[in-house]
């Protein structure tokens, strides 16, 4: 039999059966074709979906009255006594003053620019970021990706948390203790899409087990300012961070020692990822 045989007409077939045959025949192609049309649109939909909420914008519902701010939306914040609580001005970042509380300026050495600033506050830490976003897209659902990625790669693990300020990962992260010995830095990460801005926090110390740590560091958080400013950035440039304008009442400079009796050294260094590129 050739190649070809068994796609000629029987002899003993009638050509009206045969016309009907191919109709049927047609008809079933036609609606498998539809099928796959169908399923190819909806694979383009779910894609499409998924593109969409990956790169939507991350934040408390409630940002806007509660924080963390824009600085053409942040509020007279006032204090128990009725008066102006101030804030450090850092450039892109004003952070509220809370008693006690101490400011470290993360300066990479070669290149003497401020990378971060690093709150310490009853024993517990926060790190902050800014970084330039485009106006109508979110940076947090991509980047906490990347980050558990990077955690993972560094032999860590990292799972992901819904809380008061949004998505957080709670990261278990690979560490060598000052006598050498191998082990793990708990940290959490948190990031918030504002209106050209993300501000990411790394959050460390006692708020990481203790409720009322977690509630002190998320209530200095939310009162953070994020001054965007007005210059073209491309996304994901971090947003410059200055020394203080003028020391504030209430906030230690960066030089001060830890208070006695703190369990944490606020001059040891966060977590190594630092970097949201």
């Amino acid at each position: 039999m050739g190649l070809f045989d068994a796609f000629r007409r029987p002899k003993s077939t009638p050509p009206e059966q045969e016309s009907k045959t191919a109709d049927v025949a047609d008809t079933v192609d036609a609606e498998e074709l539809h099928e796959e049309s169908d399923a190819e649109d909806t694979a383009d939909a779910d894609e499409e979906d998924a593109d969409e909420e990956l790169h939507a914008k991350s934040a408390p519902l409630d940002r806007r009255e509660k924080g963390p701010f824009d600085s053409a939306e942040a509020p007279e914040t006032t204090g128990e006594d009725g008066k102006k609580q101030p804030r450090l001005d850092l450039g892109a970042l004003k952070l509220p003053v809370r008693h006690g509380m101490q400011v470290r300026l993360d300066v990479d050495d070669k290149t003497k620019r401020i990378m971060s600033v690093t709150v310490v506050s009853e024993k517990s830490t926060l790190q902050l970021q800014a970084f330039a976003a485009p106006r109508s897209e979110g940076l947090w659902n991509v980047v906490r990706g990347q980050l558990q990625e990077s955690i993972a790669a560094q032999g860590g693990e990292a799972r992901e948390l819904h809380t008061e300020i949004g998505r957080e990962l709670l990261a278990k992260i690979p560490a060598t203790a000052k006598d050498g010995r191998k082990g793990f830095r708990l940290a959490r990460f948190a990031g918030v899409d504002g209106p050209r801005w993300f501000l990411r926090a790394v959050i460390g110390g006692k708020a990481l087990t203790d409720e009322e740590a977690r509630a002190h560091i998320v209530s200095l958080l939310r009162g953070v300012v994020v001054d965007r400013g007005e210059e073209p950035l491309p996304p994901r440039e971090l947003l410059p961070l200055t020394p203080p304008k003028q020391q504030t009442e209430g906030a230690d400079g960066a030089q001060d020692a830890a208070e006695k009796g703190e369990d944490i050294d606020p001059f040891e260094r966060g977590p190594e990822i630092t970097e949201v590129r």
